[in-house]
């Protein structure tokens, strides 16, 4: 019979965590292959949107082989959907970054909301652009029931999350909060074209404040309606 010591080592001895295998050569060469389509394909889509995107673009740019790529990837939409889920990744953690800043009213929630797509343009621009281009957009508008979906809602779960402190009893519907993070996506993009033209930073500051006060005032009465 065991004693009750012998019984305790023994769950001692199987909880102890084993160290982790390190990948093998052939592990760390598929992962970098695997990230080289992917910075291949982020940069394409971002140049001519994914519907317009072709397989063989995406393998020229990275200068590998498509049975490669059909190695990784079943195809265009595929790798689409994991570099949205990387994109979302990446704002969400952009708005979380920028919500530890102290806010009291929803106007100074909405102004948070436009410095954190900012600050995900200019770090992660052919994501936005990824993200927030024609078909991609639809379907931020327009609920969805493919992969892409389920990042997008992660995004506007979290912009629902930071707003609610903010409306009091009042309850906001999907629809109103995608046709919000549309309108922020659409003002953000604007805003930095006048960039690519090239003006100056605080020349387009300058300009554009009386619009994006004019903004934020607007979006605060469409989510108070």
């Amino acid at each position: 019979m065991e004693s009750t010591g012998q019984k305790r080592i023994e769950r001692i001895d199987t909880s102890v965590n084993k160290p982790a295998i390190p990948p093998s050569r052939t592990e760390k060469r598929a992962a970098k292959t695997r990230k080289k389509l992917l910075t291949a394909a982020l940069e394409i889509f971002s140049e001519c949107g994914v519907d317009s995107a072709a397989i063989d673009m995406i393998t020229e740019r990275a200068d590998l082989g498509k049975g490669t790529f059909y190695r990784h990837f079943t195809d265009k939409y595929d790798i689409a959907g994991v570099l949205v889920e990387q994109a979302i990744d990446h704002l969400i953690e952009t708005l979380r970054e920028s919500d530890r800043q102290p806010t009291t009213t929803l106007q100074e929630v909405l102004e948070h909301f436009l410095n954190a797509h900012y600050a995900f343009f200019r770090n992660h621009q052919d994501e936005f652009i990824l993200l927030f281009q024609g078909r991609l957009l639809l379907k931020l508008e327009r609920q969805a029931t493919d992969r892409i979906e389920a990042p997008f809602s992660r995004y506007l779960e979290e912009i629902e999350r930071q707003l609610m402190p903010f409306l009091g009893e009042k309850k906001l519907d999907w629809v109103r909060i995608r046709r919000l993070a549309c309108a922020v996506a659409g003002f953000v993009f604007g805003f930095f074209s006048f960039a690519m033209i090239g003006m100056e930073p605080q020349d387009i500051a300058d300009s554009i404040k009386p619009l994006r006060q004019s903004f934020v005032k607007s979006l605060t009465m469409f989510l108070t309606q």
